[in-house]
């Protein structure tokens, strides 16, 4: 994969909204926001999801393992 640069971490879900704003859910359903940081690329982030989608206008919308609908507002 000549072209990719491999970035430390596990998930099953994966949304990039902008290059500065993409977050992923691992198989516990586990919530993380990349960093950029090659120490500690992903950052924890509290909850717990299924799927989970960023927006280029740095809006982040989740689903649980309920079908329950979320929205992310940890920024404001």
């Amino acid at each position: 994969m000549a072209h990719w640069k491999k970035i430390a971490g596990g998930l099953v879900k994966i949304s990039a909204g902008s290059r500065s704003n993409v977050w992923g859910v691992n198989a516990n359903g586990q919530i993380y926001r990349f960093t950029n940081d090659d120490a500690t690329p992903w950052h924890g982030v509290p909850g717990g999801l299924t799927d989970i989608s960023a927006a280029a206008d740095g809006t982040v919308w989740g689903v649980n393992a309920n079908s329950e609908i979320y929205r992310y507002i940890g920024d404001q």
